[in-house]
């Protein structure tokens, strides 16, 4: 990764992704958009939020990958000399979110998690994220379908993320209880939407970057 002067070089910022796969990527909006419309869909908002984070520069970058994954892909990216790549790993996606944050904070005071369906995150909403770890233990940016599309963590333990229904509309509200259980003081971001289903789809007419996708729809 190439040497940058951060704002904040106390702080990892992390993206969750995978390789887009022709199959296996989006396969919730497969029968919508096909196996490729799905993938060319997954493919875009990878590069989209690589790029803008990248672009955010505020602070070292790691993108996390699933074990699956090779590595070509990112590797090949343009702005590949500006971010490291990691492996996930655990059972399930909370245990992966764990391990990632709980590895970060070895090297980092603070650190920032994000996947890749959320086109809306930017450079201000990862810097309020950052800051907002000041006073806070962790903080999140809860999505409209009752997840969240951020996580942010300077102090992090396994409790937090297990008996948690994962892509259900329980999640932010089952980690509400487990952060209060374990006496966590936390920051709730502003709601955001983020691209799971065929209905989400209707936020992407929203985004200057993706309009394109219905112009013929």
């Amino acid at each position: 990764m190439s040497q940058q002067n951060f704002p904040y070089p106390d702080t990892l910022i992390i993206v969750f992704a995978r390789e887009p796969l022709t199959g296996q990527v989006k396969t919730r909006l497969i029968p919508t958009l096909g196996k490729e419309g799905a993938t060319e869909l997954y493919r875009r908002l990878l590069d989209y939020t690589v790029d803008n984070v990248i672009a955010a520069a505020l602070s070292p970058v790691n993108i996390c990958i699933t074990p699956e994954s090779s590595t070509t892909y990112f590797t090949q990216m343009s702005c590949a000399e500006q971010f490291e790549t990691s492996l996930q790993t655990g059972h399930d996606l909370g245990a992966r979110m764990y391990n990632a944050l709980a590895s970060g904070l070895q090297q980092y005071s603070k650190v920032i998690l994000i996947g890749t369906d959320c086109p809306f995150l930017g450079k201000d909403d990862f810097q309020q994220a950052i800051m907002s770890l000041d006073a806070n233990d962790m903080v999140f940016s809860p999505a409209i379908d009752g997840g969240y599309v951020l996580i942010g963590a300077k102090k992090v333990i396994p409790e937090i993320f297990t008996n948690i229904d994962w892509g259900t509309d329980r999640v932010m509200a089952q980690s509400r209880q487990a952060l209060s259980d374990n006496d966590f003081c936390w920051r709730e971001l502003s709601q955001q939407c983020d691209i799971d289903v065929k209905e989400d789809l209707r936020f992407l007419t929203l985004h200057n970057d993706f309009k394109d996708l219905f112009l013929n729809n």
